[in-house]
């Protein structure tokens, strides 16, 4: 708008006026600046809404902006030892693995089969041991049980008997 005044000379701006007053009159010049200005002020408000309704708009957006950052870090901060745990789970069963397949298949000194032999052998060992002294006191006991069965045979006589009997006796 100072363009458009930069442009016109003061004289112009005279000559102009000259021309509204003439075409329009005196009584009438008052009553349209009065509509003029209510206009110029009704832009005035109505720019000002705009600008307002941009500023808390991109108040809202920088606000998301921050919520956004805020949620991306924290869900960094946490996929981060998820990430680190996961590939060190995923490292330690392919060791395992690995071992478990070395030891299975490569037949030497470090094999599944040649690292628990011997402890099988010494089980088995222990077992039969175990079953030939369990057979031993069978035979041991049945051997034995024939004294023992005619003692419990004449306790069990004296168990019959009444007081009076034993007396006599």
């Amino acid at each position: 708008m100072l363009l458009f005044i930069n442009s016109i000379a003061g004289s112009e701006i005279i000559v102009i006026l000259l021309f509204v007053l003439i075409f329009f009159g005196a009584k009438s010049i008052p009553g349209m600046a009065r509509g003029l200005g209510k206009g110029i002020r009704q832009i005035k408000d109505a720019s000002q809404d705009v600008q307002d309704e941009i500023r808390k708009t991109s108040t809202d957006m920088q606000r998301d902006m921050n919520v956004n950052k805020a949620l991306h870090d924290a869900r960094n901060s946490i996929e981060a030892p998820i990430k680190n745990f996961t590939e060190d789970l995923k490292k330690s069963a392919s060791d395992v693995n690995k071992n478990v397949n070395g030891m299975l298949n490569d037949g030497g000194e470090k094999s599944l089969e040649k690292t628990l032999e011997d402890p099988i052998k010494d089980f088995t060992k222990d077992l039969k041991a175990s079953g030939t002294e369990v057979n031993n006191n069978i035979n041991g006991v049945k051997k034995h049980s024939a004294p023992s069965q005619q003692l419990n045979s004449s306790l069990d006589k004296k168990k019959d008997q009444k007081p009076d009997q034993e007396n006599n006796s």
